[in-house]
């Protein structure tokens, strides 16, 4: 007998031998939540969620997504506690207007039961790696001697490798293969109602109460074992992040580690303009501190976090020494390289957009050739407040004196001192100050 039809066979088997449950009898089902980029935190917390679902009574498990994409391996770890599941998992994107895309397309696919919301798409699962980006089309016409770029190996084996991790979910979960491989090579998307009609997903349900209603004597495939569900009048256990993860999930998005970076950077930039103002520095301190928080958390390449730092010096240097824009040009090419390659993740949502690389960098180059360039200028200036202030200053004479005599510089009278006969209303500068009186010269 073919695996497909024992299978069927044993449905239907569970599905006459299966107990129907009383009104007091009512079942429970654990609720998982996955907003926003799918980062480590995000991880662990649906992988904790899974496994502890069975010891608080749960007969299946709701994981709710709503997601951009995020980290390749933090995926996979997800994809691992579901295929390892003791209890179904059945994976809902809602509510309407949610999105399943890049990781979140991965991860239903691996679900027992996969189902969408009306507005919801799902796909775009192409992997993005900025520097070893794969085309394929340039590398099957260097094959044919037709093209001239380089065959970048990198870029290939991470399509690859991609393609056939998603193509193993697919055949898994008997849904269409030939879709999945083009939603990760051609990063196409698909609507809720192209999903259930290709074979994507295996239902559509308005709300989590449609979604159990449809899942209600449901056949599921447990590694071989048929499973019927049985959700009529199931309780909810809602399995939420506790405040720890709450903080740290937020700090493990990409973007707002990013933009840490740049609240750092400038906080502490206008504390060393404007020394004593102490918000600006505290705030920067804080950012930096939250920004190495974060670095720990993600899997930052050491290189990218060296390039920033080495774009932000050079933007410096260019403020200190006549480059003729050299040293800027190097720094914002250190800083994109830097911001390309910072998260180690080939899929989209686990990297900085480059939008927003573009505008933090232009954020960055109006601060420093703007509040940075006054600091190093008022550093090199002249002193123009205090006693020393003074010195350089032009006054005139307030009576005839070839030795001491009294002046009138700044707005203030002076005893002075000079070696030159003075006349009355003469013009004088300050060359010294000795305690209280003015050492000055006649101006010619």
């Amino acid at each position: 007998m073919k695996p497909h039809r024992a299978f069927v066979a044993a449905a239907l088997l569970a599905l006459l031998l299966a107990p129907h449950p009383t009104s007091a009898e009512r079942g429970v089902y654990a609720l998982v939540t996955l907003e926003g980029s799918v980062n480590p935190i995000m991880a662990d917390y649906i992988v904790d969620s899974i496994k502890k679902a069975p010891a608080q009574g749960a007969e299946f498990v709701v994981l709710r997504i709503d997601t951009p994409g995020g980290m390749l391996n933090s995926t996979r770890e997800i994809i691992q506690a579901i295929l390892s599941s003791e209890i179904p998992v059945i994976v809902f994107t809602a509510p309407r207007g949610a999105q399943a895309a890049s990781a979140g397309g991965f991860i239903m696919l691996s679900a027992h039961v996969a189902a969408m919301a009306p507005g919801t798409e799902i796909g775009a699962m192409h992997p993005v790696s900025p520097l070893v980006d794969f085309d394929e089309k340039e590398g099957e016409d260097k094959e044919k001697g037709k093209g001239k770029g380089p065959d970048n190996v990198m870029g290939k084996k991470i399509l690859n490798d991609t393609v056939a991790y998603g193509k193993s979910l697919a055949q898994l979960r008997r849904r269409n293969v030939a879709w999945t491989e083009r939603a990760i090579r051609d990063a196409i998307s698909s609507t809720y109602l192209e999903a259930l009609n290709q074979n994507v997903i295996d239902l559509v349900a308005d709300d989590m109460d449609d979604l159990l209603k449809k899942l209600d004597g449901r056949i599921v495939d447990m590694n071989g074992k048929a499973v019927m569900l049985s959700t009529q009048g199931a309780r909810r256990l809602d399995l939420v992040m506790d405040w720890k993860q709450r903080m740290l999930n937020f700090l493990a998005d990409p973007n707002v580690v990013y933009y840490l970076f740049l609240i750092a950077v400038v906080g502490i930039g206008i504390e060393l303009k404007s020394p004593g103002l102490i918000l600006p520095g505290v705030v920067g301190v804080v950012a930096l501190f939250l920004f190495l928080m974060a670095v720990r958390i993600l899997p930052v390449n050491a290189a990218g976090l060296i390039l920033l730092a080495t774009s932000i010096v050079l933007f410096i240097l260019e403020l200190k020494f006549a480059s003729y824009g050299l040293l800027a040009l190097a720094g914002i090419v250190a800083f994109v390289i830097g911001s390309m390659i910072l998260f180690d993740s080939p899929l989209p949502g686990g990297q900085v957009p480059m939008t927003t690389v573009a505008a933090v960098l232009v954020f960055l180059l109006l601060f420093f050739f703007g509040a940075i360039r006054a600091v190093i200028k008022t550093h090199r200036g002249q002193v123009q407040t205090g006693r020393e202030g003074i010195v350089g200053e032009t006054g005139r004479a307030m009576s005839d004196f070839g030795g001491s005599g009294r002046v009138f510089v700044h707005g203030e009278i002076w005893n002075a001192h000079s070696e030159d006969d003075i006349r009355r209303d003469d013009a004088v500068e300050v060359r010294a100050i000795d305690g209280m009186v003015l050492e000055v010269k006649k101006r010619a």
